[in-house]
């Protein structure tokens, strides 16, 4: 008697209650109509790099990169990012008695795993590999400044975590920040280290995206 009370009651409801195309002709809104998203996203856009080795003695300057960025969408909270990002990591450090710098180059390739909880933000977690490029030395405090090559096979290619807190300012404009840390062992005799960490801020531009679906 209970089921067939409520079924009584909703038939009752759903005579009087007005259909969805009802509701978007006179609010122009529907329970689904802000849920469309895009499957593919596309953003470019400078970043700004602090990063750290693990030497002892070693403090960060800030370095200029830039990155191009793919997010293909599984609904309209998890996507998946994928980018390529030219980072290149200055620090100073102690050699002897003088003042020296690292000015590393890389290609960066990070796969994130990108939720958003709130129409504002996303939170990112992921894996990077980092492809080094060039590297030189500089000695700080000698004039001309002596800056020396390192050779092949010092710095070396090597693979980390990245989180990242992704900030939607506005349908175009992203704010971002990443904390990212790589890792590859190097010899003991080796004075230079293939390990970093740091933050990474920056600014994307949504320059292209698909058809918005639900």
């Amino acid at each position: 008697m209970l089921f067939f009370g409520v079924c009584f009651l909703l038939s009752i409801l759903t005579a009087f209650a007005q259909g969805g195309d009802l509701l978007i002709q006179q609010y122009r809104r529907g329970p689904q109509l802000d849920g469309k998203y895009s499957k593919w996203s596309f953003r470019i856009g400078p970043q700004l790099n602090r990063i750290n080795a693990d030497l002892a003695t070693s403090s960060p300057t800030l370095s200029m990169g830039g990155l191009l960025e793919i997010e293909y969408r599984f609904s309209k909270t998890v996507g998946l990012a994928a980018s390529a990002q030219f980072t290149p990591i200055h620090y100073n450090f102690l050699e002897g008695d003088s003042l020296a710098m690292d000015q590393l180059q890389y290609l960066s390739y990070p796969l994130l795993l990108r939720l958003q909880p709130t129409a504002k933000l996303s939170l990112g977690l992921g894996v990077i590999y980092q492809d080094f490029l060039k590297g030189i030395k500089r000695m700080e405090e000698t004039d001309p400044k002596l800056i020396t090559p390192y050779a092949e096979g010092i710095f070396k290619n090597s693979l980390g975590m990245l989180s990242q807190v992704f900030y939607h300012f506005n349908s175009r404009i992203n704010v971002f920040v990443n904390y990212r840390w790589v890792k590859r062992t190097s010899p003991p005799t080796q004075a230079q280290t293939n390990n970093s960490a740091g933050f990474q801020l920056g600014v994307s531009y949504l320059f292209f995206k698909s058809r918005q679906r639900f």
